[in-house]
């Protein structure tokens, strides 16, 4: 072949070449072009036998001249639409397609290109090649799901802190349940699982009750037959686990609530905090109303709080309502915290949704509660009402003075309301935004609350208990508190580990603090385990009425034996003597039931009442008809034991010795 038809068949191989191309990407246009192993294996099926002629009817000159721009463009094509780790394939199939540097040059033609492989030894080797349908589209950021995260990510760290959360309630489950034993019934406790035990009879089998309405300091149908129940089954110690599992309760939604405010360092924090004082200690042993109550609570401000990532937050607002208004039912005096569960409820949605939609949603919750005890109140009558009057609203001052209040709330309180003071004070330097600082200074604030109204009345009565409903709020600002005020650099490592560092060295002493405090709480009143089996006996030799300064702890002792009806207190006493108009009260009552004999046996300790206990003794003493029969000692002093004993009796007695 000549020098010029060679020149001539050059383009028309080209030509060829482009326009299978062509017509492969019209095929798939997504295909990568074929690996340097296929451009191997084509050759050998032989170029002469594919290769067309120049005057192929298949080929016209706008094949020509368009198949001179296709071997570019489809290149460049591929090239674009390839994957991102599939760039080093693509340039060495592209170098297979025009063959390297040396073997592009013919042997004989100087400076001019090899011939390639023909179309049809293009096409053969790649139809075993998985074929690709469509073009994929563009990957979106995704957040992996929990199974997926890898190690160390926030599923790592949210096992971790379940993991403290546990610890931190094993922590408070020994320490509490170390005080379940370690002493008798006190007063409150015997007063409200008696109480629990009489409305259950009153339900069942409709036997009076006391009007314990007028003076108990929550609805006596709420706790007491709870604890009622729980004493059924387990006894003492049954009512006061009940008791530390609220308690538990609580401390997991101080964990929860905090979390979602603060994160959950923060949470971590406070829960550790909260669950090693000496009140939150005692109310986990104390069969009392005072545990569920601050349960109702937490769970309230907790559903207040967790309305604010929904769309439709109307059912767990309604239900924080709800959880408040039986807070205040089950014990009056929580109606000192609802303002702040209120304003939780609107500050809750104040960042996203403005002040205007925090202030309705706050005065919608005001309304509920406001509507709800109003209905309570008037389902319950004037007996109800009365009580609220008279043990909450209206209190009679104690004896105690300002002071000594606040000091003993001070050692009770006061670390946890200090860090609490210093968050919001962190959180005002550092300028962050204003709602942050409104729940900050809410929560610290919530802490002094019964602190400051127990020294308005000036009592010290209940003040161990009440001051942890303020602490629960002022736990979670403390919490913030110590997990942001350590920040040590960038790192978060650091920053987690600096955080443990200052954990510790606060819990250690507050834990060891708070045992010591519970354990003197519960050793402050007397055992009655001897004058109980005491009087169990004496009972049984004296039947009749009973006088006792604070009866209701023999009488739960005894209630299987002895009905409450027959048990007086030397705290009030009503008698109306046999023929008289009119009914006794005061001294002259106890004078008069006295001569009379009304009493089978009269037990005195001089504690609560010393000076009616003096009058009452003088009466004894000169009636002449009543002996000490025994003499108990107590931790506080002693009990001394008077019966009445008959003149026959005393004489035949006397003869007999």
């Amino acid at each position: 072949m000549s020098a010029t038809g060679h020149d001539s068949a050059e383009p028309t191989t080209d030509a060829a070449t482009a326009a299978a191309w062509r017509r492969r990407l019209r095929a798939d246009r997504v295909l990568p072009p074929p690996s340097e192993t296929d451009w191997r294996q084509a050759s050998s099926f032989g170029a002469a036998a594919d290769k067309p002629a120049m005057g192929s009817p298949g080929i016209s000159a706008f094949d020509f001249t368009e198949s001179q721009k296709a071997g570019p463009n489809a290149t460049s094509y591929i090239a674009s639409t390839a994957a991102p780790n599939a760039s080093a394939h693509m340039a060495k199939s592209s170098a297979s397609l025009l063959g390297s540097p040396e073997s592009l040059k013919s042997p004989g033609a100087g400076s001019r290109f090899a011939r390639p492989a023909s179309a049809m030894a293009l096409s053969a080797p790649v139809m075993d090649r998985p074929r690709v349908d469509s073009q994929p589209g563009p990957m979106t950021p995704r957040r992996l799901p929990i199974a997926e995260q890898k190690p160390g990510q926030r599923t790592a760290w949210g096992n971790t802190n379940q993991l403290l959360l546990i610890a931190i309630l094993t922590v408070q489950t020994i320490l509490s349940l170390r005080l379940v034993w370690s002493n008798t019934a006190f007063l409150d406790e015997a007063i409200y699982l008696s109480a629990g035990h009489v409305e259950i009879a009153h339900w069942l089998h409709g036997t009076p009750v006391p009007a314990y309405a007028t003076y108990f300091s929550g609805a006596p149908v709420i706790y007491p037959p709870i604890g009622a129940i729980a004493y059924s089954i387990g006894g003492l110690a049954g009512a006061r686990i009940l008791s530390l599992i609220f308690m538990l309760g609580t401390t997991s939604l101080l964990w929860s609530l905090t979390s979602k405010l603060f994160g959950r360092q923060a949470a971590v924090c406070a829960a550790a905090l909260f669950a090693i004082l000496g009140p939150t200690l005692q109310l986990g042993a104390f069969a009392t109303f005072d545990a569920i109550a601050l349960f109702l609570l937490a769970a309230s401000a907790s559903c207040m709080v967790w309305s604010q990532d929904r769309d439709d937050s109307a059912l767990p607002l309604l239900a924080g309502t709800v959880l408040l208004v039986l807070a205040n039912a089950t014990k009056y005096s929580t109606i000192l915290f609802d303002p702040s569960v209120i304003a939780l409820a609107g500050l809750a949605v104040a960042g996203k949704r403005g002040p205007k939609a925090a202030v309705a949603r706050s005065g919608y919750v005001a309304a509920g509660v406001f509507s709800l005890i109003s209905a309570l109140l008037a389902l319950g009558g004037p007996w109800y009402l009365a009580g609220v009057l008279y043990t909450t609203v209206s209190r009679a001052p104690g004896g105690s003075s300002a002071l000594l209040v606040l000091t003993d709330s001070w050692k009770w309180i006061g670390l946890v309301c200090v860090i609490a003071a210093a968050g919001v004070i962190r959180c005002v330097v550092r300028r962050h935004d204003r709602v942050q600082v409104l729940i900050l200074t809410v929560l610290a604030a919530t802490g002094v609350l019964a602190p400051l109204n127990e020294a308005r009345i000036h009592t010290t009565t209940s003040l161990s208990k009440n001051v942890d409903f303020g602490a629960w709020f002022a736990a979670a600002a403390a919490g913030y508190a110590i997990s942001r005020l350590f920040q040590v650099g960038r790192r978060k490592s650091l920053h987690l580990a600096v955080t443990a560092v200052v954990l510790t060295v606060i819990a250690i002493p507050v834990g060891i603090t708070g045992r010591t405090q519970a354990s003197e709480i519960f050793h402050q009143w007397p055992n009655s385990a001897r004058v109980t089996a005491q009087l169990r006996s004496l009972t049984r030799h004296y039947p009749g009425r009973y006088l006792a300064e604070d009866y209701d702890v023999p009488a739960y002792y005894l209630e299987r034996t002895i009905s409450w009806q027959r048990w007086s207190s030397t705290g009030y006493f009503s008698y109306a003597p046999p023929g008289a108009s009119h009914t006794l009260t005061g001294p002259a009552a106890y004078r008069a039931a006295i001569n009379r004999h009304f009493f089978s046996l009269i037990i005195i300790d001089f504690v609560d009442t010393p000076q009616t206990d003096n009058e009452i003794i003088a009466d004894l003493q000169q009636t002449g008809s009543y002996q000490v029969v025994a003499v108990v000692p107590s931790s506080v002093g002693q009990y001394t034991i008077w019966a009445y004993k008959p003149p026959q009796e005393s004489a035949s007695r006397d003869g007999h010795r």
